[in-house]
C-alpha cells in the first residue's frame, strides 16, 4: 500500500516572540478520485490553529530569535526538527512522536539564511556566506558522546565542528554567497558559489575535493530522489522548479528540464522563498513565500502584506523517452500578519 505523510509543517515567526508550529493536512492540496479537478486556481485558507509555539532565549535588547532545520534522525526513523538558539537553549520536536527535547546550542551562531542537508544521520548546518577565519562556520549535529570534559555527559544530540570549504581561502574571495547545494551519492555534500564552481565535501571521511569548475544549477537545495534517477531544485535563473542528473562530470554545467512552471504568482507579487517538499508516493508540495507592497496609500507608509502559496503536485515518471513532469493539483494561499518569515518541512 502507498503510504505518504499526512502533514506538512510551517513554522512562522511572529515578530512578537514566539514561533507557532502548524501542521497542514496534505490531502487538501490534491484532489480526490471523484472531485472535479479544477487546477491553477487559488483558494484563500485561514491558517491553521497552531500545534505548539516554540520561544528564544531573552536577550538584553529583548529580542531572541531562532532558526529552523529538518528533517533528520537516527536510523529509518527522520522525524526531527531543530530549532536553534544561538543564544541560549535549542531543541530538536519529534514530529512522529510529537515530543520536546533540550539540546545544546551550536559552537558558533550562523548567519543570513544558514543551509542544511540531512546526511545519513547526521544534520549538516554551514553558514550561507562562509567567513574566513571562522572555527566552526560549518558544523555537524550527531548523535554521539561530546567531546573533551563534556563527555560525562552521555550520549545525546552534539554538534562538531568541521572544516570550511578551501575556496574561502583562495584569493580574491570575499564571503561570497553559496548558490546551491545537494547530496551525491548519499554521503557527498556538493556546494557552489559563484566563480569558485563546485567543492565536495565527503561526510564519511571529513575531506574536501573540487567537484568541478562549473556551478550547479539550482538555486538553493536540490533533492535527489533515486526511484526517478533525479535530482530536483528550483532554477538559479526564474525559479521554476527542473530537473536535472548530476551523475555527469560538472566540468560543464548540467542542463535542466523544467517540468513545472508556476503561473499562479502576479506580476506585483516579489517571491522571497521557496521549498520543494517530498510527501511520499509521487507527491509533492511547493511551498513559495510572496511579498506584496502597496504603494497607493498617500501620505502613509506603505502596505506590506506576506504570505505563503501551497500547491500539490503529483510527479508523472519519465516514459518512452520523454521527460517526467509534475501534475499540477490544488494551491491554497495563506497570509500572514505582519513582515513575517516561515520555513516549511
Amino acid at each position: 500500500m502507498n503510504k505518504w505523510r499526512r502533514y506538512l509543517y510551517l513554522v512562522v515567526d511572529n515578530v512578537n516572540g514566539t514561533y507557532p508550529l502548524r501542521r497542514i493536512d496534505a490531502s487538501t492540496l490534491f484532489f480526490s478520485r471523484n472531485q472535479v479537478k479544477i487546477p491553477r486556481t487559488l483558494v484563500e485558507t485561514p491558517l491553521p490553529h497552531p500545534h505548539l509555539y516554540f520561544s528564544p532565549s531573552r536577550t538584553m535588547d529583548g529580542k531572541g530569535s531562532l532558526e529552523f532545520f529538518g528533517f533528520f534522525g537516527r536510523g529509518q526513523k527522520k522525524s526531527l526538527l531543530a530549532a536553534v538558539d544561538y543564544k541560549g537553549v535549542s531543541h530538536t520536536y519529534d514530529a512522529q512522536d510529537c515530543t520536546i527535547q533540550d539540546i545544546i546550542s551550536p559552537n558558533e551562531p550562523k548567519h543570513r539564511s544558514p543551509i542544511s542537508l540531512a546526511v545519513g544521520e547526521a544534520l549538516y548546518v554551514m553558514d550561507r556566506e562562509p567567513v574566513p577565519g571562522s572555527c566552526c562556520s560549518f558544523e555537524a549535529l550527531t548523535f554521539s558522546l561530546p567531546k573533551g570534559e563534556m563527555g560525562k555527559l552521555g550520549w545525546d544530540w552534539y554538534w562538531h565542528c568541521l572544516k570550511a570549504p578551501p575556496f574561502v581561502l583562495e584569493p580574491g574571495y570575499n564571503n561570497t554567497s553559496i548558490q546551491g547545494y545537494t547530496v551525491v551519492g548519499g554521503s557527498d555534500i556538493w556546494i557552489s558559489t559563484q566563480g569558485f564552481g563546485t567543492y565536495s565535501f565527503d561526510t564519511e571521511n571529513g575531506l574536501w575535493s573540487k567537484a568541478g569548475d562549473s556551478e550547479l544549477p539550482f538555486h538553493g537545495r536540490a533533492d535527489f530522489f533515486q526511484e526517478y534517477g533525479i535530482w530536483l531544485g528550483f532554477s538559479s535563473q526564474d525559479n521554476l522548479l527542473y530537473s536535472s542528473d548530476l551523475r555527469v562530470s560538472m566540468q560543464c554545467k548540467p542542463e535542466l528540464d523544467m517540468i513545472w512552471n508556476d503561473t499562479s504568482p502576479l506580476e506585483e507579487w516579489i517571491p522571497l522563498k521557496s521549498h520543494l517538499v517530498h510527501l511520499g508516493s509521487g507527491k509533492f508540495c511547493v511551498a513559495k513565500m510572496f511579498e506584496r507592497v502597496d504603494m497607493t496609500t498617500r501620505g502613509r507608509k506603505p502596505y506590506v502584506e506576506r504570505f505563503a502559496v501551497f500547491t500539490g503536485l503529483v510527479l508523472q515518471p519519465s516514459r518512452d523517452g520523454r521527460e517526467p513532469k509534475m501534475v499540477n493539483h490544488i494551491s491554497r494561499i495563506y497570509r500572514f500578519n505582519g513582515i513575517t518569515t516561515c520555513w516549511v518541512f
